[in-house]
């Protein structure tokens, strides 16, 4: 019995500390590890492009690498030196995006996030311990019908 009140003394000791403001994001200070089971990462596998490219949400030290126009849609390809994980975190931690859909599988994550007048759809997947490289595809907010969503997701780009 003693067990029992102890147990649930520290069950709610643990929903009290829960709650509260997200924790802010920092890329030097990820808030998951290292997936273990990759090689260590060595950097961007692409050279960097030059890019201005509007309405775009990238996390910090984002290495784009390539762009390309298609009709209302650009697709890009990057190097983000986080893990899918903290790519996810990075978002949901944003108080100026709004998160339409998020699928985590801890190798890979997608996204949906809307800054009120672009959303961009981002796939990253981890290519080394501490490294991934995304797909990304922004478009303008009455363009949106065109943008990839994350998979298991119904519908297109739009909320349903």
């Amino acid at each position: 019995m003693r067990h029992l009140a102890l147990l649930a003394a520290l069950a709610l000791a643990l929903v009290a500390c829960g709650g509260g403001a997200a924790p802010s994001f920092d890329p030097n200070s990820p808030p998951t590890g290292p997936l273990v089971a990759l090689s260590e990462c060595d950097g961007p596998p692409d050279e960097p492009v030059e890019a201005d490219v509007e309405g775009i949400e990238l996390p910090p030290d984002a290495t784009i690498t390539s762009v390309t126009p298609q009709g209302p849609l650009i697709n890009l390809t990057a190097y983000i030196p986080v893990t899918p994980v903290n790519v996810r975190l990075f978002y949901e931690n944003r108080d100026d995006l709004e998160i339409l859909i998020i699928e985590d599988e801890i190798f890979e994550a997608e996204l949906l996030v809307s800054n009120g007048t672009h959303r961009t759809y981002v796939k990253a997947s981890a290519i080394c311990q501490t490294g991934s490289t995304a797909v990304i595809v922004v478009a303008a907010e009455l363009d949106a019908d065109g943008l990839p969503v994350p998979a298991g997701a119904l519908g297109g780009g739009q909320n349903e």
